[in-house]
């Protein structure tokens, strides 16, 4: 059996010293890692290579961290991204979640988070990966067994309201027109397609999405729910679709 090739993980940041202490940690996790100091190389080697992870710092040299995740995701790339941000800027992790991103660590960090956000986002990187294979392997059998879609033509496209999400695509008909979903956002979604009219914790979502069971901050899941509310709602201070349970997580109604 061939053994698995290494993950391989971008890490994009203009100060050494960070950078320099994330390629040590991750190499010693066993992950290929290689390094990009401004937001225009970082895009030169993203295009040109395949990443199963970026470590995306918001503020760079020649091009900051939202274009880049910006352009990446509006050529189709959904390799994970996990932006780096400032606590002093609490805005960017809004802004960057809606541009695509997948997750966040505000600097200056606990490497332990850190970690465990990065191997989440691998994991959760490899089941869409294979369970990509596995539908194509399987063919129209698996889609036998799968939960049925609302479309008739077969297709993973589930729709609510004016709305759709496709969770084979990432695609989804939202109140902006037809937009890529981040892959936390997507994730959201498929578990709130299976799980209509039931309530989901928050905790739930940490460990289903996240891969975080025991995390204690829950704010990266409103975080989501702020951006898919902007997404699939007309009024998102009153919510008709993903509404809240106080103290306890969300319910989504189709």
């Amino acid at each position: 059996m061939k053994p698995p090739e290494p993950t391989r993980i971008l890490v994009v940041e203009d100060e050494e010293a960070i950078a320099q202490g994330l390629l040590f940690n991750l190499e010693r996790k066993g992950h290929t890692v290689e390094l990009a100091s401004d937001g225009r190389t970082a895009l030169e080697r993203i295009r040109g290579g395949r990443y199963d992870l970026i470590l995306l710092d918001v503020r760079l040299p020649e091009m900051d961290g939202f274009e880049v995740c910006q352009r990446l995701r509006s050529e189709g790339n959904v390799t994970p991204v996990l932006i780096l941000t400032a606590r002093s800027q609490p805005d960017d992790v809004i802004y960057g979640l809606k541009l695509g991103a997948d997750d966040y660590v505000v600097k200056p960090f606990d490497l332990a988070e850190l970690l465990a956000r990065v191997e989440g986002l691998l994991r959760r990187h490899a089941w869409s990966r294979q369970e990509g294979e596995d539908t194509a392997a399987a063919g129209p059998a698996l889609h036998a067994g799968a939960p049925p879609s609302p479309t008739a033509d077969g297709t993973s496209r589930h729709s609510f309201g004016a709305y759709w999400v496709d969770l084979e695509t990432y695609e989804a008909q939202t109140r902006r027109g037809i937009v890529q979903l981040s892959h936390k956002e997507l994730a959201v979604m498929r578990l709130f397609l299976h799980r209509p009219h039931q309530v989901v914790t928050r905790r739930e979502l940490l460990a289903e999405v996240w891969g975080l069971p025991r995390h204690p901050n829950t704010r990266v899941v409103d975080n989501v729910i702020v951006a898919l509310r902007q997404a699939f709602e007309e009024d998102s201070a009153h919510p008709r679709h993903i509404l809240s349970v106080r103290g306890v997580g969300y319910r989504f109604v189709p």
